[in-house]
C-alpha cells in the first residue's frame, strides 16, 4: 500500500476534543435530576371541582354545619385578649363592646414589666379548657403579641393554651391525644391585632 501525501491546498482537519464537554455533562445530569425532585415538591396540587348532584353522607353535612373555632390569643401589655370565630363575627356586626381592652387582665398590674409572671396564665388555661370542652376536635390556636412583649411571655402563653399537664412526647403515632392536651398547635403571628 502506498502512502498518502497531502496536497498543498488541502486543509488539515483536527478532531474535536469532547472530553471537557463530557465532564460537564456528567456534572449537569445529577444537578438536573435533583432540580426535578425539588420542582415536584414545589408543585401545587389541583383537583377538579366536585359536583353537588351526588348524594352526600350525613357526616359531611355535620362538618359543614359546625363552624371552626378560630381561637386567637393576643398578648397585650395589660393582659390577654381572647377571640373566637363567633366573637369575630359579632365584632363585624358591631356587637362586641370594646376590642382594645384585654379579656383577661394582668394578675399583678403593679409588677415590673420584666416580671413575666404578672400575666394570668391560670385564667388563660381555664378559658382554653372551656373552649376545648365545646370544640373537642380543635387543636390550633393563633397567638400574636405587641412588639414590646418579651419572648418568654409568648412561650408561657403557648404552654398555658397547650395545657400545663399535657405531655406530647409520650404519644405515639396514630394514638389519640389525651384530654389534658388542649390547643397544642400554635400559630404565632406578628403584632397583636
Amino acid at each position: 500500500m502506498g502512502k498518502r501525501y497531502r496536497k498543498k491546498n488541502e486543509i488539515a482537519v483536527e478532531e474535536a476534543n469532547v472530553l471537557p464537554v463530557m465532564n460537564i455533562m456528567f456534572l449537569l445530569i445529577p444537578a438536573l435530576l435533583l432540580a426535578m425532585e425539588v420542582a415536584s415538591m414545589a408543585a401545587v396540587a389541583v383537583s377538579p371541582p366536585k359536583f353537588a348532584a351526588a348524594p352526600s353522607d350525613k357526616k359531611e353535612e355535620e362538618k359543614k354545619e359546625e363552624k371552626p373555632l378560630k381561637f386567637k390569643v393576643n398578648i397585650l401589655e395589660d393582659g390577654f385578649r381572647i377571640s373566637t370565630a363567633a366573637q369575630q363575627e359579632g365584632a363585624e356586626a358591631g356587637q362586641e363592646q370594646d376590642s382594645s381592652k384585654p379579656t383577661i387582665p394582668l394578675a399583678n398590674p403593679s409588677a415590673p414589666e420584666d416580671d413575666y409572671e404578672r400575666y394570668d396564665y391560670a385564667k388563660l388555661e381555664a378559658k382554653a379548657k372551656e373552649l376545648k370542652s365545646k370544640y373537642k376536635h380543635e387543636t390550633v390556636v393563633t397567638i400574636s403579641a405587641e412588639n414590646t412583649i418579651p419572648m418568654q411571655v409568648v412561650i408561657s402563653t403557648m404552654d398555658a393554651v397547650r395545657g400545663t399537664e399535657c405531655k406530647l412526647l409520650s404519644i405515639g403515632e396514630g394514638e389519640e391525644f389525651p384530654e389534658e392536651c388542649l390547643f397544642f398547635q400554635p400559630i404565632v403571628e406578628a403584632g397583636a391585632g
